[in-house]
């Protein structure tokens, strides 16, 4: 038992010894290689890039709710548009930026009338971003989740350091 943990100890150090073989040639090496998106749009489109459109049938009348994603001048920026009865609102969408052109969606929500409006991710998995819905007669835009994408880099360490 003595011996026990002395001849632990030593093999856990020995088994975490790292391979430091890497031949070091006084350049700096690609750790990510993150395709850039300009944040910018050359041309931005003045139609609806994603439309959700629900009717809402009441004993007087039947209306039409109306939640709409417009392009901005900024890539990762979108309008929301929201039309219902005599309102008409908007509000904004931040998309984080993975690497390529953003894809935005939206989505039908449990109340009605209501949708979820958000983002496909790198994965093509939806990420939902806001809730917009009526209560009452009253507009509310309830943020869901907010989302953020960081770059990490690992110091490289030269032969000359």
């Amino acid at each position: 038992m003595k011996l026990f943990f002395p001849l632990v100890a030593i093999i856990l150090l020995v088994s975490c010894k790292t391979n430091n073989s890497r031949q070091d040639d006084g350049e700096d090496s690609v750790i990510f290689n993150y395709e850039s998106t300009p944040t910018d749009r050359s041309a931005v489109n003045p139609q609806p890039v994603k439309t959700y459109s629900e009717t809402v049938k009441s004993f007087e009348t039947t209306d039409q709710f109306i939640v709409s994603l417009y392009e901005t001048k900024k890539t990762f920026n979108y309008l929301i548009r929201i039309q219902y009865k005599n309102l008409k609102e908007e509000d904004t969408l931040k998309v984080p930026n993975f690497g390529g052109a953003p894809s935005v969606d939206i989505l039908k929500g449990d109340k009605r009338p209501s949708c979820m409006v958000g983002f496909l991710d790198k994965d093509k998995k939806f990420r939902e971003s806001k809730l917009v819905y009526f209560e009452g007669d009253k507009l509310r835009i309830h943020v869901l989740k907010r989302y953020a994408v960081s770059i990490y880099q690992d110091t490289v360490k030269t032969g000359s350091e």
